[in-house]
């Protein structure tokens, strides 16, 4: 999932007549009526007048002379628009609803009519009602002002931007992968090599089903391919679908879901998992955000990978904030697994790791024109039971594994022309382990397009 750019700009729009818009002005400070349409004589006379006084700041006369344009005979949505702006000043909010809300039917109108909603709404101490308004807004108009100001406005009551009611990533990569087989620095068995090219395609989609912002049911889906010039053995698929409710309790916002996943390697099925998950964050109102997240999964090895049948839950908390112009965050996550390990004759390894992970990252939004992420991870590993190692003439080796890994990855982006971009990613992991076959490291580099679509 995009933050939106906040930008400032004065459009001056040409309507027919003698009415003129000035939404360009920024209608969270003030609401400015709009010319009237050409009607009678003297209701458009008055309706001038009215104009003018409003601009004046003279609230009260307008308010008159827009009545007296009505009653002249003047009946627009210009009109009931003024009426609405002037009401909203005098600080009688019902009579400005009323004028707004007469608007709303006009597919034309009904947007702005939503945001000035909102605003009346907000001014009239209903916050949560304001919240709906806004966000109607910035869903049905086309206009990239108003949709700014929408957003705006959402997100400074909300303490987050409005999610797009259905949004999707497209992309396509290829990158070469200096370690495919993850096998140990010093040998390598049974490849001939453990580097190879490749080309990974990805695509996920959300998509709002029932409700809205507030409150909402939110399905998933994505899925990944990565496929090697010659290792064709360790070629890569992925998939992920999930239903969860997304709530926000003022400047919380949570979400429960459940989701299943499969994994495939060599074209063989390597696991699938059914999960449940629930994750809650805050933003306080001097910025930042808290974040806390649970899973709760239950794992099926394919054929030959039985071993990691079993159970696994995921704790994870982090903080993010802004210091100059970057982003950061930093994080804790515990990892515990309870699988049904593989037994080999008298040998027994185990599968059931617990893991520490720490990590920080750092997101700049403009340096050149690209948008640069930064990542750092350190993860402590101890496996549950001790390994025994069928060691010949020497017997039974029991030792428990104990690893250590640690890594970076770096990304860029930049936007060409909406909805397309281009990336590049590269990271860098080492896995320390008591046990030398599972030391290795691994370089990755990839670069590719991509499309992100939002309704």
């Amino acid at each position: 999932m995009r933050a939106f750019i906040r930008r400032r700009r004065t459009q001056k729009e040409k309507t027919s007549g003698l009415r003129l818009s000035y939404l360009a002005v920024a209608l969270l400070l003030s609401v400015v009526p709009l010319h009237p349409v050409r009607a009678a004589a003297d209701g458009a006379l008055a309706a001038e007048r009215g104009i003018a006084a409003f601009r004046a700041g003279d609230y009260a006369v307008a308010l008159q002379l827009f009545l007296d344009a009505r009653a002249a005979g003047l009946d627009t949505p210009g009109l009931r628009y003024d009426l609405g702006a002037t009401y909203y000043r005098l600080g009688r909010y019902a009579e400005a609803e009323r004028e707004f809300q007469a608007l709303v039917p006009d597919p034309k109108w009904a947007p702005l009519a939503d945001y000035n909603l909102g605003l009346t709404a907000q001014r009239a101490g209903r916050p949560q009602r304001a919240i709906e308004y806004f966000e109607r807004a910035y869903r049905t108009t086309t206009d990239p002002n108003l949709r700014s100001l929408a957003a705006t406005a959402f997100e400074r009551l909300r303490g987050a931007p409005p999610s797009p009611q259905a949004s999707a990533v497209i992309s396509l990569a290829g990158g070469y992968d200096s370690n495919a087989t993850l096998s140990p620095d010093a040998s390598t068995v049974a490849v001939s090599h453990q580097g190879d090219r490749f080309v990974e395609a990805l695509a996920a989609a959300t998509h709002l089903l029932a409700g809205n912002t507030e409150r909402g049911w939110v399905a998933h889906g994505s899925l990944v391919l990565r496929k090697y010039a010659d290792l064709h053995q360790f070629d890569v698929a992925g998939s992920r679908a999930g239903l969860s409710e997304e709530r926000y309790w003022g400047r919380v916002q949570t979400s429960v879901g459940a989701y299943f996943d499969t994994a495939y390697i060599g074209g063989d099925r390597l696991e699938q998992g059914t999960s449940l998950e629930a994750q809650a964050s805050w933003r306080p109102d001097a910025g930042g955000e808290l974040r806390g997240r649970y899973r709760f999964g239950h794992i099926a090895g394919g054929s030959g990978f039985e071993y990691l049948d079993g159970r696994q839950q995921r704790l994870s908390v982090e903080a993010g904030f802004t210091l100059a112009g970057a982003l950061l965050r930093a994080g804790y996550e515990l990892e515990l697994n309870h699988r049904r390990d593989l037994q080999q004759g008298s040998e027994f390894f185990s599968a059931s790791p617990t893991r520490h992970s720490l990590f920080a990252t750092v997101a700049l939004r403009n340096v050149a024109g690209w948008q640069a992420d930064a990542r750092g991870e350190y993860r402590v590993s101890r496996y549950g039971d001790p390994n025994l190692i069928d060691e010949g003439a020497l017997g039974i080796l029991e030792v428990t594994r104990k690893d250590r890994r640690y890594g970076f990855a770096l990304r860029a982006n930049r936007r060409l022309t909406a909805p397309w971009g281009v990336f590049i990613d590269y990271s860098y992991y080492r896995n320390d382990s008591n046990l030398d076959t599972y030391d290795y490291s691994r370089h990755q580099l990839m670069a590719g397009i991509e499309a992100t679509l939002e309704k």
